[in-house]
Parts: structure tokens; sequence; C-alpha cells
């Protein structure tokens, strides 16, 4: 029965016309409303931009990854909510197994500010300034955590509940909300630690015993413990790769402060890539648990696939508006509309749906989760092809 029913949801808009009416009701305002979380996070950058990179480099190199490495785990976190909820492990925001999750998620986010910080320490030789930053991120990460957590489970229970597919606004949603909490209070800890050192350490370590409390209440079952070794190894490998970005940042840097509306468009280009790739990698991950990896090859998932290319020229080009609208208005600096940017970007969003698609198939195909490696890869692998895409875009602009 609860097969059948789970069924039924997946495939409750079968056909071209339902998918698309599903991409404009559902998946374009819960993108369109990304944009504007994402361009709180851009503006608060672009604002401290060089208050940040002069007295903070090494958290303006592991920025990228926590950003995206925390919208990831709580992406994942919802894609697992989205599945458990379809198969009938879970069925209320207050289920013993929705806050276990939440812990586990909480948990497992600390590994990739650990690995960001370390390698971090080769790039910026500041001992103390860096241990300062240590604090920084863990202290946001557990504030953070518990917010997203409880917001990731709102965000699937109560839309599965009234009878719509969590896939298609879940995973966009908490990723640009981990971007709207995570760069302003990154920001606010580095404003406060400079303004304010006792404060700032009294915080610091409040949010540490917080997170004692936290663990010693945690008690993980054999699934939970797969489940997170499979994440924690996913987000580790992951926060490697986001190194790349970081590096990227801090190497074009002074392109990207001469070309400001780049930095304020980087967390929404970045978002939108991962949103859309995640889009495709949860329904592609829920597809095969109900029905199998055979199921991926069907005309639904050309329907998503092309139905969800429909909204990204429209996406692409309300970033580069409203990021117009930001720069003039709060930065007080010129802007324009970079039409080697709004051509570009459906080109890049394609290919993070793409990856999406590949990644979950093949975490199958090796017998993992894909819930707990689709959405952490393609945001991951976004974040570093979006960040070249908008450094391409910034040397143009320069350059013509």
């Amino acid at each position: 029965m609860t097969m059948s029913i789970a069924r039924m949801a997946v495939g409750s808009s079968a056909g071209f016309k339902g998918k698309l009416r599903d991409a404009f009701l559902l998946s374009l305002p819960a993108l369109f409303l990304c944009l504007i979380f994402d361009f709180v996070g851009g503006a608060v950058l672009g604002k401290n931009w060089n208050t940040i990179i002069s007295y903070f480099p090494i958290l303006v190199f592991i920025m990228p990854g926590l950003m995206d490495l925390r919208g990831n785990i709580f992406s994942a976190l919802a894609s697992r909510f989205t599945t458990k909820l379809h198969l009938g492990l879970i069925t209320d925001i207050r289920d013993p197994e929705v806050t276990t999750q939440i812990v586990m998620a909480i948990l497992s986010s600390k590994i990739p500010l650990i690995v960001l910080w370390v390698v971090g320490l080769f790039i910026v030789h500041n001992l103390f300034q860096d241990v300062v930053v240590l604090l920084m991120v863990i202290a946001s990460a557990i504030f953070i955590g518990v917010i997203l957590g409880y917001g990731t489970a709102a965000i699937t229970v109560y839309p599965f509940k009234r009878g719509y597919d969590p896939d298609l606004i879940a995973a966009p949603l908490i990723s640009s909300l981990a971007d709207l909490i995570t760069m302003p209070t990154m920001v606010y800890f580095a404003l406060l630690y400079l303004s304010r050192p006792v404060p700032f350490y009294l915080l610091a370590f409040s949010m540490l015993a917080v997170l004692v409390f936290l663990a010693l209440r945690a008690k993980f079952k054999h699934e939970h413990r797969r489940a997170f070794g499979e994440l924690a190894t996913v987000i580790g490998a992951m926060a490697l790769v986001e190194t790349v970005t970081g590096g990227l940042l801090t190497t074009y840097g002074k392109v990207i402060n001469a070309v400001i509306i780049v930095s304020v468009m980087w967390p929404s280009v970045n978002d939108s890539m991962g949103n859309f790739g995640s889009i495709i990698a949860a329904k592609v991950s829920t597809k095969i648990h109900l029905e199998g990896v055979e199921a991926v090859k069907s005309t639904e998932t050309l329907y998503d696939f092309v139905s969800l290319m429909i909204l990204a020229p429209i996406i692409g080009y309300l970033t580069n508006v409203i990021s117009m609208w930001v720069v003039i208005h709060y930065i007080g600096r010129p802007a324009r509309i970079m039409w080697q940017f709004v051509l570009g970007f459906p080109a890049v969003i394609f290919i993070a749906m793409v990856i999406g698609l590949l990644m979950a198939v093949l975490a199958d195909k090796y017998r993992w989760d894909p819930d707990n490696v689709a959405i952490p890869v393609v945001t991951t692998l976004s974040d570093v092809i979006g960040t070249m895409f908008l450094v391409w875009v910034a040397i143009s602009v320069l350059n013509g």
C-alpha cells in the first residue's frame, strides 16, 4: 500500500504539460525565492568584501566550501526525508527519526570546515588569526545547523502532507536558506571579533557547549552510522574539491572587486546551479529508491530536464537584474546587464543537471545511497564550475 501511494506521488505529474506546470507553479517560485535569499548574502559579502579579505583571508578561502557543503548536507537531509516520507518511515516533524537525522546532519557539518581550515593553514600563515576563524565557523555551524535541520523537516513534511512533491522545492530552498544564514552570520562573527572580542569568545564557546550537549543526546542505530559514514566520506572529499573554488576567489579577488556585481551574484549563481542539479538529483534518487534505476530511463526524466531548462534563462536574467539593483542602490557602484552572463547561464545550468542525474545513477551502481551522494557532489561541482564561469565573465567585462 505504501509503495503504491509513493508511486502515485512520484508520478502524479506524468506528461510534459504536468511537468511544465509543476516547474512554473512549484520550482520557479522556489528558485526565485532562493534568488532573494542569495542576494541578501551576496549584498553582505559585496559590502564587506575588502574588510574580510584584508583581515581574514583564510575565511575567503574556506567560505565557498562552508556555504556549499553546509547546503549539501542539509539538501541531502531533505532528500532523505523525502524518500522516508514516500516509504512511510516518517509521518511528522516530531518523529524521533527526524530528530536523529537532524543531529547526524549537524555533526557531519563539522567535517568540511575542519578539512578546509587545515588546507587553509598552508595558504594563510597566521596561526592565531586562523584559530579565531575556526571558532567563527564552528560557532556559526552549530547555530545554523539547528535552524536548517528543523527548517528542512518543515519544508519536506508539510508539503508532502498536502500532496505536493517535496523534491521540487526542498533542496533548492534549504540550500538557499543555508546561504542566506551562513554568509551574514560569518560576516557578523568577523565584525564582532574586530569590535568586541570578549562577547565573541563567550558566544563561540557557548556554541561549543551546545555541540557537546547535542552529541551526547545522539543515539545512532546501525543504519544511521552507515549513512553517516557515507555522508562523511562524500562531504570530506567534496571539501577538498571546494579548495579549488576558494583558490579561484583568492587568486582573482582583485578582478572580482573591480567588477563588484560578480561578487554580489556569486552566491546566487552557484546556488542556482546547485538548485537545478539538486532537483534532478533528488527526483532521480527518489525514483531509484521506489522503482529501481531502470525507471530513470523514461520520458518523465526527459520532461523534467526540458521543463527545468525552460526556467533557466528566466532565472539567469533575473539574477543579473536583481544584482544590478543591489550594486547600484546598496553598494553605490555602477552596474549593467552582462550578456556574456545571461547567454552563458543556461549552458552551465544544463551541465549541473546532467551531473545531478549521473551522480544519482552512479551512486546506485556502486551501492551507495543516492540521497547521500548525488546532491553533495552536484552542488560542489556546481560551485567550481560556477566560480570559473563568473571569473570568465568578470575578465570578459574588464577586457570588453
